[in-house]
């Protein structure tokens, strides 16, 4: 009787164990699925060359509007203080939507002129010239400049007081005849296909005619959101990752990392 007894028990156990005994519990742990992993979040600055511009800016910072993402514009020092024909401020519109919607403006030179091979004294005045321009429009001094068609020098480097940006991933939203791709579907392949986590986008709000920007961006930005990209200006950029950019190290800044 007693070696019947002590067979039971152990039966018993091996089927407690095996979750089968008792009142039918089971392993919780087996049943339970893993937590889903946290998804990584990534960082990238969209900026916009050559404005500001009555006309054709309002239509990009719609487009930012529509997915609440703000960026950075590279000011053109002339642009900003262009005069309209009964003498006021002709982009005035664009540079109040911009400051009001929270955006961020850097310096792009007075002109268009290639930089690199200027004289110190001329490249001075255009950078300071500009930023005077940007100070009185917004009431804030540029924290970044990038060069006109990105020619640069160690001469450029020695004389501008600002860190330099360059692009990360680039559209090549300009005209064919100068290596771009300016169609729509080539501006939005060329940004999808180089970025990654703390590129700096390069873009332009002004451009010559066709200049589908904002209909590239109603593609580029779902798309990168979507792919977990949180979108933010160069500044912003930079503390996320954590890094200082200096002035007059020679550096052209195309991703943050």
């Amino acid at each position: 009787m007693m070696r019947r007894t002590v067979v039971s028990a152990v039966i018993a156990s091996v089927f407690m164990l095996a979750g089968c005994g008792g009142g039918g519990g089971s392993d919780a742990a087996s049943t339970t699925p893993a937590p889903a992993p946290t998804p990584t979040v990534k960082y990238a600055a969209l900026t916009f060359d050559d404005g500001p511009d009555a006309t054709m800016t309002p239509k990009v910072l719609a487009m930012l509007d529509k997915y609440k993402v703000k960026a950075t514009f590279m000011w053109i020092g002339q642009k900003v203080t262009e005069k309209a024909d009964d003498g006021s401020a002709k982009n005035k519109p664009a540079i109040d939507a911009i400051v009001a919607g929270g955006h961020e403006v850097g310096n792009h030179s007075w002109a268009w002129d290639s930089m690199g091979e200027m004289k110190p004294e001329n490249i001075k005045k255009s950078v300071e010239d500009t930023t005077a321009a940007i100070k009185a429009a917004t009431g804030k001094e540029p924290a970044f400049f990038r060069a006109p068609n990105l020619n640069y020098s160690d001469t450029l480097f020695a004389n501008v007081p600002y860190p330099f940006l360059d692009g990360g991933a680039i559209a090549k939203d300009w005209d064919a005849q100068w290596g771009g791709d300016p169609t729509v579907a080539g501006r939005v392949k060329n940004v999808l296909n180089s970025v990654k986590d703390g590129s700096i986008i390069l873009m332009h709000d002004v451009q010559p005619d066709p200049h589908p920007t904002p209909e590239a961006l109603d593609q580029i930005i779902p798309k990168m959101q979507a792919d977990g990209y949180v979108f933010v200006t160069v500044s912003e950029l930079f503390k996320m990752k954590k890094v200082t950019p200096v002035a007059y190290d020679k550096k052209k800044w195309t991703v943050v990392e």
